[in-house]
């Protein structure tokens, strides 16, 4: 009896241990990373220092705001990071841009096909023109559909903030898409 009476319990924290948290999450924090601006790449680096943050913090992990809005903040952080380590390095960009899939069939035609890839490197040309803090309201707001006092509190800034920026990346890319629209307008029939 002696013996059990020494014997300290700690609590289990009841957050998820940490590999079914990755192979839950991965393709999430790849996806998310690829839509913050990472290159194809880099996402790989990118999603693992996420991870390796995550196992560091995972003690620390309170589940009030969800699994899925504190990875998305360490991300951020991560994405932040690399950009201003990327543009130390270099100041090329990735030219050969090719958001994770295109949705529609395999079967489409060429000119189809080759229409989607062009709209697709437009968008992420616009999406890249915007500083990184719009960008990833943006991304919350319309991609991940996440309400405003959420992407607040993952970002943490103001809700009016937050606001503001998603208004001015709205703005952005509207802008952005009418000048190009107008400037390939000729090409339409």
């Amino acid at each position: 009896m002696a013996l059990l009476e020494e014997t300290v319990l700690v609590p289990r924290p009841a957050t998820k241990d940490f590999a079914e948290l990755y192979r839950e999450h991965f393709a999430y924090v790849w996806r998310s990373a690829r839509r913050l601006g990472v290159p194809q790449a880099e996402a790989d680096d990118v999603v693992q220092e996420t991870f390796l943050t995550v196992h560091r913090l995972l003690a620390t992990y309170a589940a009030h705001g969800g699994e899925r809005s504190w990875l998305f903040a360490i991300l951020f952080r991560v994405v932040q990071r690399h950009h201003r380590t990327t543009r130390r390095r270099s100041g090329l960009t990735d030219g050969g841009a090719d958001l994770d899939a295109l949705p529609g069939s395999a079967t489409n035609a060429p000119d189809r096909t080759a229409e989607a890839n062009e709209s697709v490197r437009v968008l992420e040309a616009i999406m890249d023109a915007l500083d990184p803090e719009k960008r990833a309201v943006l991304v919350l707001a319309e991609l991940e559909e996440k309400p405003l006092a959420e992407i607040a509190e993952i970002l943490e800034i103001n809700v009016n903030t937050a606001a503001s920026r998603l208004r001015l990346a709205r703005e952005h890319v509207e802008a952005a898409m009418a000048r190009h629209r107008a400037r390939d307008g000729w090409r339409s029939p």
